[in-house]
């Protein structure tokens, strides 16, 4: 979803998936969902912090000072209803060669600043599922390896008698049929979810 809003932080403009995203995070009567956070002329951190806000465009504000090529910002926040909303900030800046500029003469003035809004409480959800999924395959492992490498170090003693090694090569197969169980879950629930991902961004310490 889109919000463009001027350097006050009033919302001059939003496409419909907006209107449908603010009114899905409203706790608000469903006829009146969403109006009380997004409309023309409403203020934006009624959804976002004024300092998340701030701190983002003193960040476009320094890219452009050093003449980046892509001035935007990103970051992070939770909603009041406890939704993860990721955030892109692009800038709004005077036509080149216009008569507003800035005062250092780095480049055109920055007028406002456009937001493009992302729902990420589901993906959140799924990359914890997967967090989860991999530390409960990483311990048994663990466990399941200690265990073959005691009953492997004991049918390597040349005085073992035959009832004690039939004993430690049970344990060695049911050690292996254990992490071929606990592989063959992995496989299966993090098929789709599985990649390494580990996007870094800004966000409130709070």
């Amino acid at each position: 979803s889109v919000v463009v809003c001027n350097l006050d932080g009033r919302i001059l403009l939003y496409n419909n998936r907006a209107r449908l995203q603010f009114k899905a995070l409203s706790d608000a009567p469903t006829a009146a969902g969403g109006g009380e956070i997004i409309g023309l002329g409403r203020s934006i951190y009624v959804v976002f912090e004024r300092s998340l806000i701030v701190h983002a465009l003193e960040s476009i504000q320094e890219r452009i000072r050093r003449q980046s090529a892509q001035p935007v910002a990103n970051f992070v926040t939770t909603t009041r209803a406890g939704q993860l909303l990721r955030a892109l900030m692009t800038p709004v800046r005077a036509a080149e060669g216009g008569e507003s500029a800035d005062e250092a003469g780095s480049g055109p003035e920055l007028h406002g600043f456009v937001l493009m809004l992302d729902n990420i409480t589901r993906e959140f959800e799924q990359d914890s599922a997967r967090d989860a999924l991999l530390h409960a395959f990483t311990e048994g492992t663990r466990g399941s390896l200690g265990n073959l490498q005691a009953a492997v170090e004991m049918l390597e003693m040349p005085d073992i008698d035959a009832e004690m090694r039939e004993r430690f090569q049970t344990v060695i197969r049911d050690e292996v049929h254990q992490m071929g169980a606990r592989v063959q879950e992995l496989a299966t629930r993090g098929a789709q979810d599985l990649r390494t991902r580990w996007p870094l961004e800004d966000m409130l310490g709070a």
